[in-house]
């Protein structure tokens, strides 16, 4: 059950609360999920659910960016996320990116001119924007649905068409 109340009807709690404003719910999905479109898949997932443990978003952590999968993204790497400097798991392309990633949560304005070098040695001009519009997009969704206490779904909401659920655990 999340914070809002008087919530309207709807499929899943995400629905129901981002709902009670249908024509911004609708405007910004698209751009949610055109954003991540534009970017690298993994990346993108990678950031998504490493924002999600940062701003403890239980409905983030809850699902899976079906494209990232299909690129071989998978829950072993997933699980070593937290430890992505020292993991062996991760790329030094992904290591860069995420680094960059959690400044842009943390605290944006603490991002030097070195940080950003660091991650364009890994990207074209081009990567760099659309990561950086996905990260802007990605944590507002993170940070609104915890604040919200949305809870993860038992089925992917509409507006999620290119997400699963994440894995039961085994």
């Amino acid at each position: 059950m999340s914070r809002v109340s008087n919530v309207v009807d709807g499929p899943t709690d995400l629905d129901r609360v981002w709902g009670k404003r249908p024509e911004y719910y609708g405007v910004f999905m698209s751009d949610y999920n055109d954003s991540l479109d534009r970017a690298d898949a993994v990346l993108v997932e990678l950031c998504r659910i490493r924002i999600a443990q940062l701003v403890e978003s239980a409905f983030d952590n809850s699902l899976r960016y079906q494209p990232a999968l299909v690129a071989g993204l998978d829950e072993n790497k997933i699980a070593e996320l937290s430890k992505y400097l020292e993991s062996e798991l991760f790329t030094e392309r992904e290591r860069a990116v995420l680094e960059y990633a959690e400044q842009f949560v943390i605290q944006s304005s603490s991002i030097s001119d070195d940080d950003v070098a660091r991650v364009q040695a890994h990207l074209t001009p081009e990567e760099f924007v659309y990561l950086t519009k996905a990260l802007g997009v990605m944590d507002q969704f993170a940070r609104t649905n915890s604040a919200f206490r949305i809870e993860p779904p038992e089925a992917v909401p509409p507006t999620l068409p290119a997400f699963v659920l994440q894995p039961a655990a085994s």
